[in-house]
């Protein structure tokens, strides 16, 4: 357990003593596609961080739709706005695909690390890229900018999904998904088959839409 918390950003800088103290307060929990993190009104009692796989984040609208606001992958903490201010989750989170999910006891938490500078530090950060990836999801970006951005950051994912999901997660019709993507093939930026992806030139892939950097 202390070997996995120590591969998790927001806990690399603690010292044994404090990870094998973490490991008294967490579980790593096993979900399947379809299972439910926690639903909109619960009452936040964890922190969810996201180890492997991939997270939907939707609310109801008033015709009893799904409204998906975002979709959240590896290394990511999830609903922690609601558990830190202890209020009632605004959102659902529901496992898209098989995930690994670090839980933790957050009332434990809140008393023996909160106040470590370290992983207040991580938390923060954390939420300084939920903040950066809201902007960009806002800004006028190209489709390119928004394939390039994904890949450079999360490639492992094309191991993972169905390239309609990707497109989805982009919000990008599969046509163009699948156009931009030839293209960086075509480049020679990128090399792609069916369950691989690899990066040949990562400056010219971060020149794609590093003019959308915040």
């Amino acid at each position: 357990m202390q070997k996995r918390l120590k591969e998790i950003c927001l806990f690399g800088l603690l010292n044994d003593k404090q990870l094998d103290r973490l490991s008294n307060i967490s579980t790593i929990k096993k979900y399947a596609s379809g299972n439910i993190l926690f639903y909109e009104g619960d009452e936040p009692k964890n922190l969810y961080f996201l180890i492997d796989g991939l997270i939907k984040i939707y609310r109801y609208n008033k015709n009893d739709n799904i409204n998906i606001l975002s979709y959240y992958y590896s290394q990511a903490l999830i609903g922690e706005a609601a558990t830190l201010q202890r209020t009632p989750h605004q959102v659902t989170a529901e496992c898209e695909t098989n995930c690994s999910v670090l839980v933790v006891s957050f009332n434990e938490f809140e008393k023996e690390f909160l106040r470590n500078p370290d992983v207040a530090i991580g938390i923060i950060m954390q939420l300084v890229t939920k903040v950066k990836q809201l902007m960009n999801t806002n800004m006028q970006q190209t489709s390119m900018q928004k394939l390039a951005s994904l890949i450079f950051e999360n490639h492992e994912l094309f191991s993972k999904l169905k390239k309609y999901k990707i497109a989805e997660i982009l919000n990008m019709a599969p046509e163009t998904f699948s156009r931009n993507l030839k293209k960086l093939q075509a480049d020679g930026i990128i090399y792609y088959d069916t369950n691989h992806l690899e990066i040949k030139d990562k400056i010219a892939l971060k020149e794609l839409f590093a003019c959308c950097s915040i």
